[in-house]
């Protein structure tokens, strides 16, 4: 599970649930750990989400499109 993209996700579903020092962190971060093809996706997310929630949402869709990953898994870790 890429902790970036579920940062972004928690943040598109409560914009007060994380701060802008925290999505600052996490662009930073996810920009460093993008070294391949799958993570290049969470950083657009990242970065994306850093500054406008519309991008935000087209990156983080774009990171499952890219990834394969299950998108259903990252909404059950939020609802924890």
């Amino acid at each position: 599970m890429n902790k970036h993209i579920l940062l972004v996700m928690k943040w598109l579903n409560n914009q007060d649930s994380v701060s802008q020092k925290e999505l600052e962190k996490n662009r930073r971060d996810a920009c460093a750990a993008a070294t391949n093809a799958n993570l290049v996706a969470a950083h657009n997310a990242a970065a994306a989400a850093a500054s406008y929630a519309a991008y935000a949402g087209i990156w983080v869709n774009k990171y499952f499109e890219t990834t394969g990953e299950d998108r259903a898994q990252y909404e059950k870790e939020l609802e924890k």
